[in-house]
Order: structure tokens, then sequence, then C-alpha cells
């Protein structure tokens, strides 16, 4: 009798794992019903790293756009929220040097302001620095540079929609 208590619960323990990693967290609806659109001006950069500014923009749009809880709108007069950002810098800093004065590894450091303005109140919904960093080998080229900088970007670019729509 025991033993078909024990097994019982295991399987009880059991499903309630596979159960749990099948739910998937969302924030969609965290935002009140009448925030339906948003937009989104070129990101102002501090950094004149060739293209940043529009491709960071870019990725922000189409990150709103693939979300789905926001209708990403052109014209800022007729949005109910404006998210306003500034590239302020993008830094190397040599993290690893050998007794002989050899790079080992180098991060790249990211650094955004983002405010968003919700149009109804004329006040911020949320505004915050984000900054993010990635590691690349030695020096680095110019490559390895793009590179985690693509890989930073998408994770503050994930950070302000999540901020967004959380409402936070």
């Amino acid at each position: 009798m025991v033993w078909y208590k024990k097994h019982i619960l295991l399987l009880g323990v059991v499903l309630s794992a596979t159960t749990f990693q099948c739910v998937k967290y969302s924030f969609k609806g965290a935002l009140p019903s009448y925030l339906k659109t948003i937009a989104i001006p070129l990101f102002e950069d501090k950094t004149y790293w060739a293209g940043l500014r529009e491709e960071f923009t870019e990725r922000v749009i189409d990150a709103f756009i693939e979300d789905n809880t926001l209708q990403v709108v052109e014209n800022e007069a007729v949005a109910d929220l404006v998210l306003y950002g500034t590239i302020v810098s993008l830094q190397e800093r040599k993290s690893a040097i050998t007794a002989t004065e050899v790079v080992q590894e180098t991060q790249i450091w990211l650094t955004v302001q983002v405010k968003c303005i919700n149009k109804h109140t004329e006040k911020p919904l949320w505004q915050e620095t984000l900054q993010q960093f990635g590691t690349i080998e030695g020096a680095g080229t110019l490559e390895e540079k793009n590179s985690v900088i693509q890989e930073i970007t998408d994770i503050i670019v994930r950070d302000i929609v999540d901020k967004t729509i959380s409402a936070w």
C-alpha cells in the first residue's frame, strides 16, 4: 500500500513539472486598454557608430510589431505612447590583459536612455537607462565587434518591449 502511494505521489510531481514547463508567461494585457498605439521616432545617437541609430530604431520597431501588443504608428500626434531613445555610449573596455600586456578579452558596453511617454497624460509610462555588455576575445575584429553589438542590442530591445508592455 505504501509503494502505491509513493508511485501516485511521484506521478503527480512528474505531471506537475511537465505541465509547468509548458506554461508560457506573458505580459500581454498589462497595459491599460486605452493604450493601443505607439510611435517610435529615430533614436538619437551620441556614439557615431556607423548605422547604429537607424538599425537600433528599426529593431525596436520590428520587436513591437512582432510582439503585437501595441500597433506601431508613424505619427506621434495620433499615438497613445511615444518611445524616445538616445544611444548614449558604446564603449570598449579591456577586461583581461596578460602580464606581457596582451589583451585577452574585451567587453563592449552599450548604454541607451529610453523614455516612454503616455500621450493621454503627458507623463512617462517609464524611463530608464539600459546597459548591456558582451565580450570578445582579444581586441577583436570589426566583424566580431559588430556581432557583439547585435547581440547586446537584442537584449536591450527585448527589455524595452517588456518594460513598455508590462507598464512597470
